[in-house]
């Protein structure tokens, strides 16, 4: 379990260190105060991939076009202050001090980036190196596990477009990040829908769904045109999940990722979108009963006070050996540097109730 984070130069974060994470972490703030580019971080260190940080790009809607029209600026965004003369660094420790090391520099050197026996079976990346025309900024990611087994990998920006080898990690955690307003494609959860049912998980997702609409008695998935999740309420016919709206398709996408992937770590932006705060102890109840069943770590990032209200209920009224954690993201009025202060569940109860600032008030 990941118990401590370390981040230096990697977007708004100059120097921060943040420790204390326990099996449910709740992240919470100002604006732009950090939540995003923290599990963004965690993200990247547990699986230090191009896709994810493709991914990233996504998220923060970074403009493909941009990254063509000027490669060499198609890595800034990923540095504070954009100052890519300074690598990133991100350091993670787990409970037992095992650490991961995670390196991201850039330049313009792409010696070395593919194999001798790659060439042939890739002809579209050699034509884009061995154009002398196109300007090419390249981000190195290099991790190393307890300082010790060392991987890399690199992705080429460049006027004809962003191209990367697929890497394989070696022993890391599966971490997914689930965006604040990105919706899964029906075709992707109706596959992690049917893997659940093979494994004996699906009664997880009737059971969230019916936290919300108790009048919903049966899910289905059908692969008649694209692949799709139905829903059958009580004395209706079948519909479609993508026509009952945002909660239950986010739900959805959350309790899958956790029942598919045991010891895992799950990433959750803005966990209250879309669920209506009279679900919302509710849904932590789930969550606090999956990481503890399935051994996950969840860290999920708020605005909300009522879903702060509806962590420590839930955390308070937890039977199991899960323990809950609230992390307030601010800046050191000195240094203006981000730091992340701890509260354990019945602190933030205290905060609330004596009407503490909690979210960088």
């Amino acid at each position: 379990m990941l118990k401590e984070i370390e981040i230096q130069n990697f977007r708004c974060f100059e120097k921060t260190k943040i420790n204390g994470f326990e099996r449910v972490n709740l992240i919470s703030g100002k604006n732009n105060a950090g939540k995003t580019a923290l599990l963004e971080a965690i993200l990247l260190n547990n699986s230090p991939r191009p896709d994810n940080v493709m991914l990233l790009k996504q998220i923060r809607r970074e403009s493909y076009r941009f990254s063509k029209t000027l490669p060499e600026n198609a890595w800034d965004n990923l540095f504070f202050n954009q100052d890519k003369s300074q690598k990133i660094e991100i350091i993670t420790r787990n409970e037992l001090g095992s650490s991961t090391l995670l390196e991201l520099s850039v330049d313009k050197s792409v010696q070395n980036f593919i194999t001798q026996d790659e060439e042939e079976d890739d002809e579209k990346f050699m034509t884009l190196l061995s154009s002398s025309e196109t300007a090419k900024s390249v981000l190195h990611l290099k991790a190393k596990f307890n300082e010790q087994d060392s991987f890399g990998s690199s992705i080429i920006a460049s006027s004809k477009g962003i191209i990367a080898k697929d890497v394989k990690v070696p022993d890391v955690k599966q971490v997914s990040f689930i965006p604040s307003f990105l919706r899964i494609a029906n075709k992707d959860l109706t596959e992690e829908y049917d893997k659940a049912r093979l494994s004996n998980k699906a009664d997880e997702i009737l059971a969230a769904f019916k936290m919300i609409d108790s009048s919903i008695q049966q899910v289905e998935s059908f692969s008649i045109g694209e692949p799709t999740i139905y829903l059958k309420r009580e004395g209706e016919n079948r519909l479609p999940l993508s026509l009952f709206g945002d909660a239950l398709n986010r739900v959805a996408d959350i309790i899958l990722r956790l029942v598919n992937n045991r010891s895992s770590i799950l990433l959750i932006d803005e966990i209250e979108n879309g669920l209506h705060y009279t679900n919302q102890k509710s849904f932590w109840q789930i969550l606090f009963r999956l990481a503890d069943d399935l051994e996950a770590q969840i860290f999920a990032t708020t605005h909300s006070l009522e879903m702060l209200k509806a962590f420590v209920a839930a955390g308070l009224e937890n039977k199991g050996e899960v323990v809950g954690s609230h992390f307030e993201m601010a800046r050191n009025p000195k240094t203006q540097q981000i730091i992340g202060i701890k509260r354990d569940i019945e602190t933030l109860d205290y905060g609330i109730e004596h009407g503490q600032g909690v979210r960088g008030e």
